[in-house]
């Protein structure tokens, strides 16, 4: 059960993260999303594997670009890999939920 790790260290890397006032409350739902995403059936899957691994990375990456230095161009990019990460799982899961309806 690997996968769901992925999930926790995207997590524990943007948690208690300072992001811009314009992004705090996206940031919120964000982590909501992965919260949620842990109790899918879909992420034990190996199809799930290389998103959560995305989800993973951009989480350590908007970490990264976020410690340094604070909030600035590096990690407004950061920001929005990890949102497009995360939104790209959460609309697989939905879609695959759907399927199974």
């Amino acid at each position: 059960m690997a996968e769901p790790t992925l999930i926790q260290q995207a997590l524990e890397a943007v948690s208690g993260l300072t992001v811009s006032a314009s992004h705090a409350e996206e940031m919120q739902l964000l982590i909501k999303d992965l919260e949620e995403a842990k109790t899918t059936l879909f992420v034990r899957t190996a199809e799930a594997k290389p998103m959560l691994e995305r989800c993973a990375s951009a989480a350590d990456a908007l970490k990264a670009a976020v410690g340094g230095s604070g909030w600035n161009d590096a990690a407004e990019t950061a920001f929005a890999d990890f949102e497009r990460a995360v939104s790209k799982l959460r609309n697989t899961i939905l879609v695959r939920t759907q399927r199974a309806t």
